[in-house]
């Protein structure tokens, strides 16, 4: 199976943009192509830029939350983290979704 990450954005828009926005709030949007389909992984305020009815999302309007693993970027040598996190999440039976990027890695729960 082929799999293309094209990028992930961390940036911040003036409130005139979007409206108010949460001091602190982390802009995320990551885009996959893997085998001709489209995966959009990104925050409420990003997809509120989009026009209505242009993406397909939940159709139980099912949001996920994000948690940023750890305080910085980490590296090569760590082993593990997915499992640690993963693991109590699964036996919870709670869905998660795992990105890892160059600088940070993400679990959406």
């Amino acid at each position: 199976a082929t799999v293309n990450v094209i990028f992930f954005c961390f940036f911040r828009v003036k409130d005139s943009v979007v409206g108010n926005e949460d001091s602190g709030h982390i802009r995320f949007f990551s885009f996959s192509l893997i085998e001709g389909y489209i995966s959009l992984v990104m925050d409420v305020q990003t997809q509120q830029r989009f026009p209505n009815n242009l993406l397909f999302t939940s159709a139980s309007g099912e949001l996920w939350k994000m948690v940023r693993i750890g305080g910085q970027p980490l590296g090569f040598d760590e082993c593990g983290i997915v499992a640690q996190i993963s693991e109590p999440l699964a036996a919870a039976d709670i869905p998660a979704y795992y990105i890892s990027t160059f600088k940070f890695d993400h679990a959406l729960v």
